[in-house]
C-alpha cells in the first residue's frame, strides 16, 4: 500500500494524462486491477477529465449505467468497464 501523499500524486498524474490525451480511458480501466493509483480513482472524476465529456456528461453516463459517482474504478465489473468505454466513445464522437 502506497503512502497517501504518493498515491494522490500518482492519481493526479493519471488524471492529467487522461486530460491531455496521453493516456486513454480504456487503458486506465484495464490497469485498475494492477495499479493502485488507477484503482482508487472515482469513476466520475476519471470520466469528467476526458476531453469532450465534463462534469455533467460524466454524471449522466454513470446514471445511465446505474453506477454511483463515488464508485472507484477498481470496483467496476468488466462489463461495466466495457460499457463505460463504449458510452464515452459515443459521447466524444457526438460532441
Amino acid at each position: 500500500m502506497l503512502p497517501l501523499q504518493l498515491l494522490r500524486q500518482q492519481m493526479d498524474v493519471v488524471l492529467s494524462q487522461v486530460e491531455t490525451g496521453t493516456l486513454k480511458i480504456d487503458s486506465i480501466l484495464s490497469l485498475s486491477d494492477l495499479d493502485e493509483a488507477s484503482s482508487v480513482l472515482y469513476a466520475c472524476k476519471l470520466i469528467e477529465v476526458v476531453p469532450g465529456i465534463g462534469k455533467v456528461k460524466a454524471r449522466h453516463l454513470l446514471a445511465k449505467m446505474n453506477v454511483s459517482e463515488t464508485e472507484q474504478t477498481g470496483n467496476l465489473t468488466l462489463d461495466q468497464r466495457n460499457k463505460l468505454v463504449q458510452l464515452i466513445a459515443t459521447e466524444v464522437i457526438a460532441s
